[in-house]
């Protein structure tokens, strides 16, 4: 199939707001519209939204059954006073509380997945002080991870790019080595590997203070620098034995890979065990509303429903609207069997992306479902990064929209320190209802896209 491009815009304008972070191109089309898994600009264009925007578009574009919901929740009531209750959000709670790994069955509502990350590192400590455990207030995180933008989040994150204007104010939590085939010794196996990064975090908890240590807050698909990295379940298994050892939680940060991304409702099945909370965000309403969510298993729960209560709020959690978005995407989501798909077609998505390895730039594609990511770097035979002066990502991004493709961009570039040395993320993250057909053409315009790119690089 022939690829054409029509005209797009030559640069990005001032429009008296500041541009996403992520958003590293030199012109920015206007959005008209959306549908299924393709955008739609003002000159006419179409794109394949190749990264579901920010790893969120689970449900697909423009889904009327989803405006109908919105709709009928607008006329009934748009706001709910806090001193009451209402019917969509315990429908959605009661919905989410039935995909959870058993032992979860409490959830509170926020508006986003760096809310539910913070509403979790606080309900974690609250809970120690609850129990008889008021020095426990340290979270640990991996190095080079990723979990929210609020300063809590950014403190919990191990990524000092983002950091760097912000640390004077951010507390200065314990960092672990994480499970990654790229920093494994040689010689080690991947099992004593996933082995030898779980007695970090042992280690780690005993040097900060055995009493000290609330959680440890983890992804269970890499969504940081560790992009699209799984472990080995004995890793998980392992950390759940260390956790329960030394009376620390267990958060599941689920905000990326929540809601079917991976092929499961939620990528800790594919391990096995239980964690004491999980976040939720993202794909939890396919971004047609602002909503997260934080599950708690019944042990957590129990000092809160004793009558303490969690020292929480904020003005929009539980919104009926964004409640009623909640509810009606999840429906959609097992109607349509996006599940399934995600699974199915993820693996075709991988089996069609390893045909584009004979690029020099593309040194894998890895992940899981429809979370699929690749790293691009400038010479795979010889590992070597793009520097900042090549331009490389705004390149990436703006040949790809030419073509007909957006990606989500990133804040990590290559990585280059020891513990995660890592080429740039290409993130294949399209729409859960995407089909075969539409991968077949997603990656042809991939290949071209890779192809001019290294020409404008010169690489060969």
């Amino acid at each position: 199939m022939a690829i054409t491009t029509k005209n797009l815009p030559k640069e990005r304008k001032d429009e008296g707001v500041w541009s996403h972070m992520f958003s590293t191109h030199s012109f920015e089309p206007v959005l008209e519209r959306a549908e299924g898994i393709y955008l739609f600009d003002e000159d006419g264009n179409r794109y394949i939204d190749a990264s579901g925007g920010p790893i969120a578009i689970n449900l697909g574009h423009g889904d009327p059954r989803v405006a109908e919901a919105v709709s009928e929740q607008m006329k009934k009531f748009s706001y709910c006073h806090p001193t009451l209750s209402n019917r969509p959000r315990a429908e959605l709670c009661e919905k989410i509380a039935k995909v959870l790994p058993p032992s979860l069955n409490t959830i509170y509502l926020v508006s986003g997945g760096s809310e539910a990350v913070e509403t979790a590192m606080k309900a974690a400590r609250q809970y120690h002080v609850l129990t008889g455990n008021p020095g426990k207030h340290k979270i640990v995180t991996n190095h080079d991870s990723y979990h929210g933008m609020t300063l809590a989040t950014m403190a919990a994150s191990g990524n000092p790019s983002s950091q760097r204007h912000f640390e004077p104010m951010l507390q200065d939590w314990p960092k672990v080595q994480q499970y990654s085939p790229t920093n494994k010794p040689d010689g080690m196996s991947d099992i004593d590997w996933a082995y030898k990064c779980a007695e970090d975090l042992e280690k780690t908890i005993h040097y900060a203070g055995h009493g000290s240590v609330a959680a440890y807050l983890a992804t269970p698909v890499g969504c940081g620098s560790d992009y699209g990295v799984m472990a080995p379940a004995e890793y998980w298994r392992a950390v759940r034995e260390i956790c329960d050892r030394h009376e620390v939680l267990l958060i599941d940060d689920e905000v990326v890979a929540g809601f079917g991304r991976t092929g499961k409702w939620f990528a800790i099945e594919h391990f096995g065990i239980e964690p004491d909370i999980i976040t939720m965000g993202k794909g939890m309403s396919s971004l047609y509303a602002p909503l997260g969510g934080v599950a708690v298993s019944d042990k957590i729960n129990e000092p809160f429903a004793q009558g303490a209560g969690f020292v929480h709020g904020f003005t929009c959690a539980g919104h009926p609207v964004a409640a009623a978005v909640g509810s009606k995407v999840m429906d959609i989501i097992e109607d349509d069997r996006l599940i399934e798909n995600s699974a199915e077609t993820g693996q075709y998505l991988q089996e069609k992306c390893n045909e584009l390895l004979e690029h020099p730039t593309l040194v894998d594609v890895r992940g899981e479902g429809l979370l699929r990511v690749g790293e691009l770097v400038k010479n795979k035979e010889t590992m070597e990064f793009f520097d900042r002066s090549d331009h490389a990502e705004s390149r990436f991004q703006s040949m790809a929209l030419s073509n007909g493709l957006a990606f989500y961009g990133t804040l990590y570039g290559s990585r280059r320190i020891p513990s995660m040395r890592r080429g740039l993320p290409m993130f294949l993250v399209p729409p859960l209802c995407i089909t075969r057909e539409q991968v077949d053409d997603l990656v042809e315009r991939l290949d071209q896209t890779l192809s001019e790119w290294e020409e404008s690089l010169g690489v060969s």
